[in-house]
């Protein structure tokens, strides 16, 4: 797979420009930084699309159930980003088993 528009982390920092081949340490790379989707050239309209809607819907079931054990405690800042990356590394975690 070729990579089609550049990836960058969540500090703008170039991980990955247009053109390059991806190897599995990209993927690694990707996946360390939470990056959950990067453009490929030739991909389809309808994987793309399919792709978005299983990751939106995993989001939601995901966000639905922490928020249901949270709820008493979101109110406190730690509590509410410990539910925040615990939200994140499930999707990531529910995705890569669909895969």
């Amino acid at each position: 797979m070729i990579v089609a528009k550049p990836v960058y982390h969540h500090h703008d920092v170039l991980l990955v420009n247009e053109g390059t081949e991806l190897t599995e340490k990209h993927i690694k790379l990707f996946k360390s930084w939470g990056i959950t989707e990067i453009w490929i050239e030739g991909e389809s309209k309808e994987e793309e699309e399919s792709y978005v809607e299983l990751e939106k819907q995993a989001q939601e079931s995901i966000e639905k159930e922490l928020n249901e054990k949270f709820c008493e405690v979101l109110d406190d800042e730690v509590m509410a980003e410990i539910m925040k990356v615990a939200s994140k590394q499930l999707v990531k975690r529910t995705l890569d088993q669909e895969e």
